[in-house]
């Protein structure tokens, strides 16, 4: 009796295991594209995607305007996180965004020259700054958003960007559907707010394209600007 017990209770235990392990995935490789849009005019298209390469990822979305606003400002925005793929687990090395128009040409663009030490260029300064372990960079933070939901963990970060270091903190919002351009999807819903709520962030992810964000709205002080999908293929 007592070798069934625990013979059934190692069983269990391995049942556990194994669920665990199949949550800890690192997402899937994909290929999204975006329509960019405010007060419903169409301000251009943003590209991600996400690959792999031997123990490595790049995940690089890049933004252009279009129309009416392509004319204006010329804006362009590259965001480019990549690094070494551990497991289940992405740890970022280097970062870049580099955002230019017809007035600027701006770059963040650092290296985690070790867990915890980063050093880097913002506005044509250079910054070292040291960071707890486990830091993420803005891009990477999306990627580990849809694991973390998937795993069904807290979502709470520390994130580093122009030489600053960031507490985020998002709050689960339950399930919304979504009708879209790609397509319709029952949605895990998130928010984070900042700077006393006059900076909203909400993040609609489809569990069915492994939490890939479908929409992200991000309200700055009433100005609203919504990213929509328009389609997404798995790799």
């Amino acid at each position: 009796m007592k070798n069934t017990i625990k013979t059934l209770a190692t069983l269990g235990l391995l049942g556990t295991l194994l669920i665990s392990q199949s949550l800890l995935a690192a997402p899937q490789a994909f290929q999204a594209n975006y329509a960019v849009m405010k007060s419903g005019i169409s301000l251009g298209d943003m590209n991600a995607n996400l690959v792999y390469s031997n123990n490595q990822y790049t995940y690089l979305k890049q933004t252009k305007a279009n129309g009416i606003a392509a004319f204006l400002s010329g804006d362009t925005l590259t965001e480019r996180s990549s690094g070494t793929q551990q497991g289940a687990l992405l740890k970022a090395q280097q970062y870049l965004h580099h955002h230019k128009n017809k007035r600027k040409d701006r770059r963040d663009q650092f290296s985690f020259v070790t867990p915890t030490q980063v050093k880097g260029q913002y506005k044509n300064d250079g910054y070292s700054l040291t960071v707890p372990n486990g830091t993420l960079d803005p891009a990477l933070l999306e990627l580990r958003i849809m694991d973390d939901l998937k795993a069904n963990r807290p979502l709470n970060y520390r994130v580093t960007e122009k030489g600053k270091l960031k507490d985020y903190r998002f709050q689960r919002l339950g399930k919304e559907m979504l009708s879209l351009p790609a397509g319709q999807y029952n949605c895990e819903k998130i928010r984070m707010i900042r700077d006393n709520g006059e900076r909203i962030t909400t993040i609609w992810l489809a569990p069915e394209l492994d939490f890939v964000p479908v929409k992200i709205s991000h309200n700055e002080e009433g100005s609203v600007i919504e990213t929509r999908l328009k389609s997404y293929t798995a790799r």
